[in-house]
């Protein structure tokens, strides 16, 4: 159930208890008054009439509506399951990547409770926003072993693999489709890369001479049209980023969130998503908080290791 959603579920709910409240009061009072016992019951039926004519139309307006938000929360329940067969195939054909999946799902939720987005639909929609990855496991670096890792990359390689790369967010879409995931999970899937560069591929390209056209080494989009999309996106970045960097401290790690998010702004990555500043603040802040718990383990050992070094 989306946040909007959940508001209008709430927001019918108060509505009608509040006309009934107010009918029974009128019932109530008119007990009261000395008139005789005909006139209050033609009152009081047409009082019932009414209500119910208020009660019927506001169950035609809202019934889909709730039918709608009570589906998609049935759905997004089933979906958050860890046993779904499809993070199941996940964990074993692409552990890599369900790791970093698992990952992402706690930055982005923690990020989108902090500033009141629907922490539940970016929850889920991380277990699942790299699902496109199945179709072809081995040709994401964090499925690779070492001696997996190419010593050589021609031009061919480079366009072959950025090709597959970006495929991953199209065969996403379709494999979450056929599995019957929610579409809010499948908006979230196609939007997690928005219309940027396979930046890895796009510079090997140039570095070698490459003829580059525009979308030889750009996903398809759209760029993020919501909060929820939007954050997604931004966890998905600064995991992978992190992941790979060397040298892991506080310092790097709140230098590292600020950087991409000042890149995906100039990129117009989060034109749609129409974050506040005190947002992006509270994002910020999630981020390298909750980077740091994952990585603490890390930054320890690397830590006591220097200093056993000196």
């Amino acid at each position: 159930m989306t946040k909007t959603q959940t508001k209008f579920y709430y927001l019918s709910i108060f509505l009608l208890s509040l006309i009934a409240f107010i009918f029974f009061l009128i019932i109530y009072f008119f007990s009261f008054v000395s008139i005789s016992i005909y006139p209050k019951i033609i009152i009081i039926y047409a009082l019932s009439l009414l209500l119910a004519a208020i009660i019927t139309h506001a169950y035609t307006l809202t019934s889909s509506a709730i039918s709608d938000a009570m589906t998609t929360l049935r759905r997004l329940s089933r979906a958050e399951n860890l046993s779904n067969p499809l993070l199941l195939r996940l964990s074993t054909e692409a552990p890599g990547t369900y790791h970093h999946s698992m990952n992402v799902s706690n930055l982005a939720q923690r990020a989108a409770k902090i500033i009141g987005a629907d922490s539940l639909l970016v929850r889920v929609a991380s277990y699942y926003h790299d699902i496109g990855k199945l179709s072809e496991p081995k040709v994401f670096v964090e499925n690779q072993s070492q001696n997996e890792i190419p010593d050589e990359e021609n031009g061919a390689w480079i366009r072959n693999n950025a090709k597959k790369i970006l495929s991953h967010v199209g065969n996403g879409c379709k494999i979450a489709k056929d599995a019957g995931l929610p579409p809010e999970i499948i908006d979230i899937i196609a939007q997690h890369h928005g219309d940027t560069k396979a930046l890895y591929f796009f510079e090997r390209a140039k570095e070698r001479g490459l003829k580059i056209k525009k979308t030889d080494f750009s996903y398809p989009g759209p760029k993020p049209q919501s909060k929820e999309a939007a954050i997604v996106m931004l966890a998905d970045c600064v995991e992978a980023s992190a992941r790979a960097q060397k040298d892991i401290n506080k310092e790097s790690i709140n230098s590292l969130v600020r950087n991409i998010i000042e890149e995906k702004y100039k990129e117009g990555q989060l034109d749609f998503a129409n974050f506040t500043d005190m947002e992006i603040i509270k994002i910020k802040e999630s981020l390298s908080e909750t980077l740091l718990t994952i990585y603490h383990q890390r930054i320890s050992y690397d830590s006591e290791h220097a200093h056993n070094r000196v």
